[in-house]
This record gives C-alpha cells, structure tokens and sequence, in this order.
C-alpha cells in the first residue's frame, strides 16, 4: 500500500497481511501482540491484519494468481499443502534466514513449507495428526487409551457394537492414503529410500497394509467410500470410538459444549518407534508486494522464540523443542512427547504420494491383488519418479 503521514509528518508505510480465521476477533490478540511489536522496533511501517473466513482462503489465492493479481496483499498465511499450488505467488525466502535462526525450528518443520527447493513460507501455527478416543467408552470397558496400533486393533474390537458404535473410523477414500502412511512409519518404514527413489513396497508398509486391512473389521461398513470430512461428522454423531484426525479439529470437539462428547486426545500410535506427523500454516511474502525489505523483517522476527511462543497461543503445537514446555494442556500436551520423531511427506509430491496409497487400498482391501502387488503397482503408476 502507498505511504502516508500520520499527525507528525513522518511517513508510515502500510503492508498488508491476510489470515484465515472463523473464531472470536479476541482470539487473534497473540497476532496483535507480534503486530505491534513489530511497530516498535520499525515506526515507519504499520501491518495491517485482515482477517478472513477460511471458506475463502482458496479462491482468494486463486484469485491472486490471476484476475485479482493486483488486489493481493503483502503476505498472507498459506497451509503448506498449498505451497505447490501456489508456490509461484510467494517470494523465496530460502536465504532469509540465518543459519541460527533456523537452528531454532525441528528440522522436519522448514521441510514442510521448502519446495522445489526452495523456502517457501515459515511456521505459523503448527497442528499435528492425532488419535481421539470416546473416553466415556474406554472407562465403560475398563479399558486405557491405545499407544500402539496393535492396542488400537485390540482396544477396537472391545468397543466394536454395531450398528451404534464402531471400533474405529476408517477412511478409505480421502484421508486413506495419509493414514497409511502414518501407519507405515509407526512400522520403521520410509517413503523413499537413500538415493531419493520411492519405495512403496517394503515390508514396513505391506505391514501397515495388512493392519489396515485387519482394521475393517472393527471399522464402519464399505471403509472404501469414507472421507475424512464424513467420519468426522460420523464421529460427532457418537457413531465412533476412535478416529485418526488434525490436533484443531480434535481440539474443537473437546471444547464445544454442544456435541456432549467425552474425549481424549491421543499422540499417534507408535509400532516399532513414535511418531509425530506435523501439519501447518506458514506465514508468506507474495511476489508482488512493493514491501519487501519490510516483510523480510517481518518473517524474521515471527521466528523469533518470543514471537513464536506468542503464536502458541493459538492453539497449535511448538515447532521449536524450546517451545515444548509451554503446551501443557491436555489437548496438547500428550502430543508434543514426540515431536523428536516427526515425520513428514515431501510437500513437492504430496499428491501423487496419496492418490498411489488410495489406490493401493483399494486394490488390497476390494480383494483385485495382494498387500505387496498392490503397493508396487501404485507406485508403478504414480511414482516413476521422486
């Protein structure tokens, strides 16, 4: 935006940040807090803060990228599953931080928003992927919350009453792949292997295939045809015992009042070593912006601890091992423990990653091949290369 003069005469430039939010206006103080902070340290610069349902974040970068490319603001704040999508918008922030600033952050949690090589956007508010349980259902059957799959698998079958309740919700169309995955690094298993080749079919991942299958059984009918999205509301209704979901959403259901429901968030379930699956929001600087000094230093002080430990407020989890102590709620605390052991798929091929596992469960679980031939015509398919 053009600078103006405020009251004294001096020059005040006005940048522009966007953020995606569907709570409370007072739930966004920590933002103002870093904003004005940001003002002492820089007088000659004002961030204004617009504020926007998340309903419209997709068609707004869209939009950015083509008829409203002059509307678009300084920064914005971006799901790093977008940066591929979306990357051309941004600015590359890859030597804007130095070597101790990225010292702060897990290593895994840059990775997450670096594509094509290149940083992208840095950490905002982090989720992570977690198990929430009926705990109403467990103390019924005097049973603890799983930590393993195979507690999962057992703990599933002892509270498996259908048609009112199901052991555990499985999604077999969208959110299918991304569960496989978990499951596949929960058996000390990796996507791809030294040389940077793909390696679906291992041993780790027919393991999970052949546990995801066993799943079905204590899960609701035609697993196939599920989304995320629709155990989600499943689970709402009471319908389920455990669902694999996002730390927001899980956050959601244990704080409203209106769904009556009595739950525990659980880190995910580890095999042969724990697991933590990081997802997140970055903060971005489109190409456009006429700011860019600015914003840089902008970014750079996000990354500060003391702006990051602002952010926490939120309600995400801490990118940094810093930060750990200060998620001590319930609703987070139990998954920060293995944040040591995140993992994460490559952002670039994100996609083609999933659409090869959805299909590999769908070739396995329909019966047309076997665990391991389906997951190596998947990636036959899919993943000629990285």
């Amino acid at each position: 935006m053009i600078a103006v003069a405020e009251g004294d005469h001096q020059p005040v430039e006005f940048i522009e940040l966007f953020v995606w939010h569907d709570g409370l206006a007072s739930e966004l103080r920590p933002i103002h807090t870093i904003l004005e902070l940001y003002r002492r340290s820089h007088p000659e610069s004002r961030i204004t803060l617009n504020s926007r349902p998340t309903s419209e974040a997709y068609r707004k970068l869209e939009g950015w990228s083509g008829s409203d490319r002059r509307n678009a603001p300084d920064m914005v704040i971006i799901p790093s599953i977008w940066l591929p999508k979306f990357g051309h918008l941004l600015r590359s922030l890859q030597t804007a931080l130095s070597t101790q600033q990225r010292a702060v952050f897990y290593p895994a949690v840059l990775d997450m928003f670096t594509t094509d090589g290149r940083l992208r956007a840095v950490p905002w508010m982090m989720g992570g992927r977690c198990l929430l349980v009926r705990t109403d259902l467990l103390t019924e059957a005097g049973l603890a919350a799983p930590q393993t799959w195979d507690e999962v698998l057992e703990v599933a079958k002892a509270l498996h009453k259908p048609p009112e309740v199901y052991g555990m919700g499985l999604p077999g169309s969208t959110g299918g792949g991304e569960l496989l995955v978990e499951m596949t690094w929960a058996y000390g298993g990796r996507l791809y292997d030294d040389e940077g080749d793909w390696t679906l079919s291992t041993e780790a991942s027919t393991q999970a295939l052949d546990l995801f299958g066993q799943l079905t059984s204590v899960a609701q009918p035609q697993v196939l045809s599920w989304t995320r999205k629709e155990l989600e509301g499943l689970f709402l209704q009471g319908k389920l015992a455990m669902l694999v979901t996002d730390s927001w959403w899980a956050q959601q259901v244990a704080q409203a009042q209106e769904f009556d429901l009595d739950v525990q968030v659980v880190s995910l379930p580890s095999q042969s070593q724990p697991i933590a699956h990081l997802i997140g929001e970055g903060l971005a600087i489109l190409q456009d912006s006429a700011h860019e000094q600015q914003c840089v230093e902008f970014v750079r002080m996000v990354c500060d601890i003391q702006s990051q430990a602002h952010l926490l407020a939120l309600g995400g989890l801490p990118p940094s091992p810093e930060l750990r102590g200060l998620c001590r709620d319930p609703l987070r605390e139990p998954l920060t423990a293995a944040l040591d052991h995140i993992r994460s798929i490559p952002v670039h091929s994100r996609d083609k990653v999933l659409e090869a596992l959805r299909l590999a469960l769908y070739l396995s679980l329909s019966g047309r091949m076997a665990r391991a031939e389906a997951l190596q015509h998947a990636q036959d398919i899919f993943l000629a290369s990285p």
